[in-house]
């Protein structure tokens, strides 16, 4: 398998896929994240396996600097508005003999700026109980760099890592989108969570939204930033404009007929 990740590296043979974010008070579009999938038809084509995969072979420095110029690079090619958001490890950012500077080499030789990328952490990874991770996203905040917090509620450590990194965006993890309209637990949490937002200054991001019913419930809760299959699914080349069956109009013309 160490060899097959190697190849992969070598080879550049991984496929870069953007799913929509979306301003739904706005109907606009936030941004996108960008997405990586190993070779298709490959044991490796699931980013979770590629990724597991990298990091048990001491390469995981290696596949993120490579997915990192590919979503800059494709972007770019793509015309692609608003902010890219780009899932960044902390453990590669903690790992000493990870390369400097690469991110920001990719994004001027795209012609891009370093205020329309956000750097995107997930919950789901450990996290050190010191400065040392602070200090390493101070680094990419002093070029413009976005910092945001994936997965809120998926690990245990997520409001005081919230108050340590003081992220610009908090993703709210699927766990507490799923079935919300029928969970007042979660709704509550939501809720919660979009209250600290505002007095944290915080923008959230709520993600994996895959129904009306769950969309609906979230915008009387205050929403404003959205993301799920619901919306739009990561694709080579995803939709550019908001969706008509997230505008009130169409829902009025739907019920009228």
């Amino acid at each position: 398998m160490i060899e097959n990740i190697k190849a992969i590296i070598q080879a550049k043979a991984i496929i870069t896929v953007f799913q929509p974010i979306f301003n739904i008070q706005q109907q606009s579009i936030t941004g996108y994240e960008a997405l990586t999938r190993g070779p298709e038809g490959s044991p490796l084509h699931s980013p979770d396996v590629l990724f597991q995969q990298a990091t048990q072979a001491g390469l995981l420095s290696e596949l993120e600097i490579l997915c990192r110029d590919s979503a800059i690079k494709r972007f770019a090619e793509l015309k692609l508005s608003g902010k890219l958001f780009l899932n960044i490890s902390p453990l590669v950012l903690l790992n000493k003999n990870h390369p400097q500077g690469e991110t920001i080499k990719f994004v001027e030789q795209a012609g891009l700026n370093c205020q329309q990328i956000v750097i995107e952490l997930s919950e789901k990874y450990p996290f050190p109980n010191n400065d040392t991770l602070r200090h390493a996203l101070d680094k990419y905040r002093q070029f413009g760099f976005n910092v945001a917090i994936d997965d809120l509620g998926a690990g245990y450590s997520g409001l005081k890592l919230w108050s340590q990194l003081l992220p610009n965006i908090v993703k709210v993890d699927r766990y507490f989108v799923e079935n919300c309209h029928r969970d007042r637990f979660k709704q509550k949490f939501l809720q919660a969570i979009f209250d600290l937002a505002t007095a944290a200054d915080a923008e959230i991001v709520v993600e994996g939204i895959e129904c009306q019913q769950e969309f609906e419930l979230l915008q009387k809760l205050g929403m404003i930033h959205a993301q799920g299959f619901y919306l739009g699914k990561p694709k080579l080349e995803p939709i550019r404009v908001y969706p008509e069956h997230l505008t009130t109009q169409y829902w009025h013309q739907l019920r009228a007929q």
